[in-house]
């Protein structure tokens, strides 16, 4: 993912499923996910996650 488009809140999906990210590291390229369903939270890279617009609650618009 663009590293201009990451940031705090935002809702990704990766290989392990989808979460929020909670902390961005963009000197290390680094984010910190708490995915979706459990109390687990995964460090990953820019290149690891990726938005999916779908996903964002709150949009009454289809994409």
């Amino acid at each position: 993912m663009e590293a201009n488009r990451v940031h705090k809140g935002l809702i990704v999906e990766c290989q392990q499923g989808v979460g929020t990210i909670l902390v961005v590291d963009r000197e290390a390229q680094m984010v910190l996910l708490a995915k979706q369903g459990s109390e687990e939270q995964l460090a990953l890279g820019f290149d690891e996650i990726e938005e999916n617009p779908q996903l964002h609650g709150g949009c009454h618009q289809y994409y």
